[in-house]
């Protein structure tokens, strides 16, 4: 089944369309996204003329999507912009009548909430501090014991604030975070744009192994650093660092000080990087997702039932913090072997180099891949130091040997 979830942003529009599975996991078939900043067009509380056109221009190529390839399942949420403006339900009714599928405005807590469903079930999170930061509004999401306890939304937005001096950023952040009661976490996960266009920059900055950056932590040493360096930096050579880009470039450097007002106020030890968040939210409302529901995943985006009997097998031979890590290597290894790939380790290793393995952390997703890799090749040692994990090569030559030993026993899928 195909879904699509439109996100009509303060900053940005973007469809996104998603082939959602028997056990509600999903696969990102597609997006689309256009920088049409409506919040800029608020003005006298009331959505320009402009805005709403440049807005309709948008909504008719998102119809022509969802027509090409069939969809049904269509559900469209309107966020800041659309709650702040007088003519908010106005244009929000012009836009759905383009579509043929309502948009809904959604409250501040309720985006908080979505934005907390996207990261719960694709991140393995019991306790934290979420926060979702949009162009128009932040969102606070106090996770506490795999639940969502606390939401709070505020008036800062890394659009909202672009053109505002550094000291006055921080003033307007630190003003808004004294009125939330929320407790200090070790764990802090951001979600939105600009919080990944940070992490990519990172990323590529530190030469990362593999592509994906859901689940990347960011030392808050390190936002520290950004949030000095961007905004002194002008338009262009914002544009031109790894990962940012023209679009991002106009309000990263805001966003930087808001997520480093965020580590100074509630102090983290780290900060995760969420590729998923209130789309996500939206999409699966009402689910709860487990990495085992992940990996199964995979199976089903290769047309194939999960082979569950290897996953058991192995963590009944393997004991330990890392049987699941093997587990799960032999049991993505064995969806490719099923799928026809000749080397289906090679197959499971560039799958993790390449995509997003949801449910996992990226040191996870790594550390699975590496295994699998360790299975017909050898690692380079400046892998190992993004694992964040005190395991050396040889640990991962003989798990990578339990996993091959373990796939070379089925054919078809059976264990023979």
């Amino acid at each position: 089944m195909y879904s699509v979830v439109i996100d009509a942003g303060f900053n940005s529009f973007r469809l996104m369309l998603y082939q959602v599975f028997s056990n509600f996991t999903f696969r990102i078939v597609g997006s689309q996204k256009f920088f049409v900043r409506i919040g800029e067009g608020i003005v006298n509380n009331k959505i320009k003329e402009e805005k709403i056109e440049e807005a309709e221009k948008a909504f008719s190529i998102f119809k022509k999507i969802i027509e090409r390839n069939n969809v049904e399942d269509v559900r469209i949420v309107g966020t800041s912009a659309f709650r702040y403006a007088e003519n908010g339900r106005e244009t929000a009714n012009i836009l759905s009548k383009i579509v043929g599928h309502e948009m809904k405005i959604i409250s501040g807590e309720e985006e908080g909430r979505y934005a907390g469903v996207g990261i719960l079930n694709t991140l393995p999170l019991d306790d934290g501090l979420a926060f979702d930061l949009g162009g128009g509004s932040l969102e606070l999401i106090e996770i506490e014991n795999g639940n969502i306890s606390k939401v709070f939304q505020l008036p800062v937005g890394a659009l909202k604030l672009a053109h505002s001096p550094h000291k006055e950023i921080k003033k307007i952040v630190l003003d808004h975070l004294s009125t939330v009661s929320i407790k200090k976490h070790n764990i802090m996960v951001g979600s939105g744009g600009n919080t990944r266009a940070i992490a990519k920059m990172d990323s590529k900055l530190n030469s990362s192994p593999i592509k994906s950056i859901h689940g990347y932590t960011l030392p808050p040493s390190q936002i520290s650093k950004y949030a000095s360096l961007l905004p002194s930096l002008d338009l262009e050579a914002r544009a031109s660092l790894p990962g940012i880009g023209k679009e991002r470039a106009y309000t990263v450097h805001s966003a930087s000080i808001i997520i480093n007002e965020l580590a100074n106020f509630f102090e983290p030890r780290t900060i995760i990087v969420s590729s998923f968040g209130m789309r996500e939210g939206v999409l699966t409302e009402g689910k709860r997702l487990t990495r085992r529901n992940w990996l199964d995943a995979i199976a089903y985006s290769n047309a194939l039932e999960p082979p569950y009997q290897i996953f058991d097998d192995i963590l009944n031979l393997v004991s330990g913090k890392y049987a699941f890590y093997v587990a799960s290597a032999s049991f993505l290894a064995l969806v490719f072997k099923m799928s026809g790939y000749l080397n289906p380790y090679d197959a499971c290793y560039k799958f993790i180099k390449n995509s997003i393995l949801a449910g996992f952390t990226y040191s996870e997703a790594l550390l699975i891949g590496l295994i699998c890799r360790s299975a017909y090749k050898k690692i380079k040692k400046k892998y190992l130091k993004f694992l964040g994990e005190d395991i050396n090569e040889k640990e991962l030559v003989s798990f990578g040997n339990i996993v091959k030993n373990s796939v070379e026993k089925y054919v078809g899928g059976v264990k023979v």
